[in-house]
């Protein structure tokens, strides 16, 4: 009966983490709505598939399981083990916005270069329609095939309109919102495009330059945090070894169990803290 109450008290904390980091995320899709233009009635959206998705439903699918595998499989208690198990899945939160960011930062270096290519092809009086046709052939993947769907719908005469925006909602960076405005810009009011994407690649190096910057100055934070982790863990190994029988003893005691499963948790909150923190907008 008494470790029903610390196992409660910490689902009722997982379900308020969980609830924290749902409303962040439909907190941000209404911002991304609202700056959305709204369709007429009776008109059929249509939405493109995201060039880089999220998965926040699989770093908690990891924690809930090794809380089944640790209760059922290695009798471990109920508290130590759903704090274990938070503390993994807010890891894993962090590794998947890692890998996010990573995805969207590589295509970005990639359009900065593909800009060029564009503007030399502009500049020879090709149109836009053959320089972006070109800068596909020549483009490395990922960008190869976003830039290839553009030229392919723009051939089979979609609105040039239609086509841009979903690029940007493909890829939702500022830096392709930034070109994807530049291109209907143009499209529909006519001017000298080569001139205004050499300034559009000029400031999408300046920009990722920047975004390097802040983020090998937030990389201290993270080592900061890896490295508390590390240490606590370390010691947890270092006394277990040291004496097995009393560590154990210790381990399954309801106070050693309530203050392993606070220490548990604490780390999980610092990893949510550091990784909100550490990831300025730009």
């Amino acid at each position: 009966m008494n470790g029903l109450i610390p196992a409660g008290i910490l689902i009722i904390a997982a379900g308020a983490v969980i609830y924290y980091w749902r409303w962040a995320a439909i907190k941000d899709q209404i911002k991304d709505r609202l700056g959305e233009n709204i369709a007429p009635a009776g008109t059929e959206v249509y939405t493109e598939r995201p060039f880089a998705g999220r998965f926040y439903w699989i770093p908690w699918i990891v924690g809930f399981a090794l809380v089944a595998t640790l209760v059922f499989f290695f009798l471990w208690p109920v508290n130590i083990s759903i704090g274990l198990s938070i503390s993994i899945a807010l890891l894993g939160m962090e590794v998947e916005a890692w890998i996010y960011e990573w995805r969207l930062s590589r295509i970005e270096a990639q359009l900065a270069d593909t800009i060029d290519v564009i503007v030399a092809s502009l500049s020879s009086g090709t149109s836009l329609q053959n320089a972006m046709s070109e800068a596909a052939d020549f483009s490395p993947q990922p960008l190869r095939k976003e830039l290839s769907d553009v030229v392919a719908r723009l051939k089979l005469g979609e609105p040039a309109q239609d086509v841009f925006e979903s690029l940007a909602q493909k890829v939702p960076t500022e830096t392709f919102q930034l070109l994807s405005t530049t291109l209907i810009v143009n499209w529909e009011m006519g001017g000298g495009l080569a001139d205004t994407l050499a300034g559009l690649g000029k400031t999408i190096r300046d920009r990722i330059a920047i975004s390097r910057q802040v983020r090998n100055l937030s990389t201290q934070g993270r080592l900061t945090t890896v490295t508390v982790i590390g240490v606590v863990w370390f010691m947890a190994a270092m006394m277990w070894q040291a004496d097995p029988p009393r560590f154990v003893g210790f381990v399954n005691s309801l106070v050693g169990s309530w203050l392993i499963t606070i220490a548990l948790a604490l780390q999980g909150v610092g990893i949510a803290l550091v990784s909100k923190i550490s990831r300025p907008q730009i």
